[in-house]
């Protein structure tokens, strides 16, 4: 019994698939022989990375055209609907400028021409026929190419059993692939772990699909007695983390090198999975999150087992890469009791990645550091705590800000987006917001500011009344990739929708503003600082912040030296006060709160419910940015210090 599992365009150049390496390493452990193929890496080899990397790494495409999708949609449907595609685009103003939209329309059409040769490359390069089973992982926006693929490979070789698998073909999306195409033999509804090995297994001994009964496959019609939309329930989850392969990338690296890619910018990254689920998704689903599917169950992997993992992936494979990202959707909390402080301890030349939640203590942000983690996403979503709320986030917008101000001192940069949208959100927040953000201009922006995605498992979508959301359709999108699907069957296939709000709600008309200060924080980032420096009795505020249009240094001493320095940490007006006091500060309550604020006021702190916190960028673990300082020396070029310090 021989296997291929095929990752297809648009899967990243950069990162192997995790799901594929995994099932690979499983089926070899128990005596089969698989192979994994990433012809995405032939496709980019053929296009150019620079163009594959316009349309997947730099995110130059608005998301909810699909581009990726409608490249292979003429391949896949033998029909030209370009014409409806620009039509829809430009009745929607997805781009800013005409250049932009233009730039788009050249590079969308010049990869689409590379379609067909890649695809007829794809099959005559390697002996499919030799193969028993072919899977394809499907991710995202890998679904036409991966139906393209296939089609050619049934219509070539007609007994090729062809089954999907991955995040588009969970519950009723994987049974719609089936009804919609005839050429699928199957599908993987969740986790293939356990389904896919037991599956084949079956099919080993069986030699018939009919006969093989494995929960979680589900069969094309022709192989069972019923309707594909009554098949089985999802695969069953892995509960065992800790008795799962490590993944085995050798053919993504044997590929990488065979393509032309060893040595380019950017490298490859490892990935390592140490947990599945969210344990606070379990607890509080976020409300616009579809991530994880029906399993929100969280599993984590030992410590010792995790690190046994990591450090196997970084020995095999680092003569091509010293990068590693953990795919999990939300790192394990007792992981900075063991998992890091090993990690910290043994210094791996290794630049990693994980994702978090965002109420992480000071502590924390620094072991990341020391870890070697220079990169997280923390989930941050707004910085306004009404909206936190709305979502089930079980943050503040002053814990998020707080957040942002310590991966700067550490260097651990944060990806995050501002999200806007949420149903019965507070419009007169909105207008609040922006006072905020122009105090933030130090710390590092939002990737994207866009307003909420309907997806599907989303409480949003699967509760969609309760939160006044109604008349749920596919994004438009839909319609033009997938060309022959009807609605009732596009609302079966789609992850990503469009919704109204039951009430008159419009975020257009309130979130112009956010919108607009998030530009003008991305645009001013590189020029500006905010940082202190402790002098013993004298704490030195250097503040380059655009909303600073003067005396761009201040001099704190005595209490307002205490007060700002231990509101590094968000912090009660009591707890302040009883600070002072057991310091022995000099001070008045009328002093305090005089001084907190003037410090709000000046934009040097934030305030909320009664809770304050500090901005400035303690210097020491931190260096300003080149163009900060740069901007530092011609400002005081020319002044005497007396004229800085107000």
């Amino acid at each position: 019994m021989k296997i291929a599992l095929i990752n297809m365009p648009f899967g990243s150049l950069y990162r192997p698939s995790i799901g594929i390496s995994l099932l690979q390493a499983s089926l070899e452990k128990n005596g089969f022989v698989c192979d994994t193929y990433y012809l995405n890496l032939l496709f980019g080899s053929m296009v150019t990375t620079d163009l594959y990397n316009y349309f997947v790494e730099q995110k130059n495409t608005p998301e909810e055209i699909f581009p990726r999708d409608w490249i292979f949609s003429q391949s896949l449907y033998g029909k030209d609907n370009f014409a409806d595609y620009e039509k829809y685009i430009n009745q929607s103003n997805f781009f800013r400028s005409d250049a932009k939209r233009n730039e788009f329309y050249e590079r969308l059409m010049t990869i689409r021409d590379h379609v067909e040769p890649f695809l007829e490359r794809a099959l005559a390069d390697h002996h499919w026929e030799q193969y028993d089973i072919i899977g394809f992982t499907s991710v995202f926006e890998q679904n036409i190419a991966s139906l393209s693929m296939a089609k050619r490979l049934k219509e070539k070789w007609a007994n090729q059993f062809i089954i999907f698998g991955g995040a588009n073909c969970e519950g009723e999306m994987g049974k719609a692939l089936l009804e919609s195409f005839p050429f699928i033999d199957a599908v993987c509804s969740g986790e293939g772990d356990l389904s896919f090995k037991h599956f084949v297994q079956q099919m080993a001994g069986y030699k018939d699909p009919s006969l093989c009964h494995s929960q979680g496959i589900i069969l094309q019609s022709k192989y069972t007695d019923e309707p594909v939309m009554t098949g089985s329930e999802n695969s069953p989850p892995v509960h065992d983390m800790d008795g799962l392969p490590y993944p085995n990338y050798d053919d993504y690296f044997t590929h990488f090198e065979k393509y032309g890619y060893c040595g380019t910018n950017p490298s490859p990254r490892i990935l390592f999975e140490s947990s599945r689920g969210c344990w606070w998704g379990a607890k509080s689903h976020c409300r616009f999150c579809g991530l994880n599917g029906a399993n929100l169950n969280y599993r984590s992997k030992s410590a010792d087992r995790a690190l046994e993992e990591l450090l196997y992936l970084r020995e095999r494979y680092q003569k091509y890469t010293k990068q590693a990202s953990a795919v999990d959707n939300i790192i394990d909390m007792k992981y900075f009791r063991d998992f890091l402080p090993k990690l910290r301890d043994m210094q791996l030349d290794l630049d990693m990645f994980y994702e978090t939640k965002a109420n992480l203590r000071k502590e924390q942000v620094q072991l990341f550091r020391d870890a070697n983690f220079h990169h997280i996403q923390p989930g941050i979503e707004s910085l306004i705590t009404s909206v936190l709320k709305l979502m089930g986030k079980g943050i503040s917008m002053m814990q998020n800000i707080q957040l942002l101000k310590w991966t700067k001192e550490y260097g651990v940069f944060p990806y995050w987006n501002f999200l806007y949208g949420f149903p019965s959100e507070n419009e007169e927040e909105y207008q609040k917001v922006v006072d905020v953000i122009q105090a933030l201009t130090h710390l590092d922006p939002p990737g994207i500011c866009s307003p909420i995605r309907l997806d599907r498992f989303s409480p949003y979508f699967n509760k969609a009344s309760e939160f006044g959301i109604v008349n749920i359709r596919p994004m438009f999108a839909y319609h033009l990739v997938y060309q022959e699907q009807s609605l009732e069957t596009l609302m079966k296939l789609a992850y990503h929708f469009e919704f109204d709000y039951a009430s008159s709600q419009n975020p257009a008309s309130y979130t112009q503003g956010l919108i607009q200060e998030i530009d003008s924080w991305k645009k001013h980032h590189s020029q500006s600082e905010f940082f202190s420096v402790d002098l013993g009795k004298h704490l030195v505020l250097v503040d380059l912040r655009p909303v600073r249009v003067d005396n761009h240094m201040l001099v704190l001493t005595g209490a307002e030296k205490a007060v700002f320095q231990f509101c590094d940490n968000i912090h009660s007006y009591k707890a302040i006060l009883e600070h002072l006091e057991r310091n022995q500060v000099p001070h008045t309550k009328q002093e305090v709160t005089d001084m907190l604020n003037r410090f709000v006021q000046q934009k040097l702190m934030l305030t909320e419910s009664e809770t304050y916190l500090s901005l400035a960028v303690p210097l020491g673990n931190y260096s300003p940015k080149k163009q900060g300082l740069e901007r530092l020396l011609e400002i005081t070029r020319g002044f005497d210090s007396k004229d800085l310090v107000g």
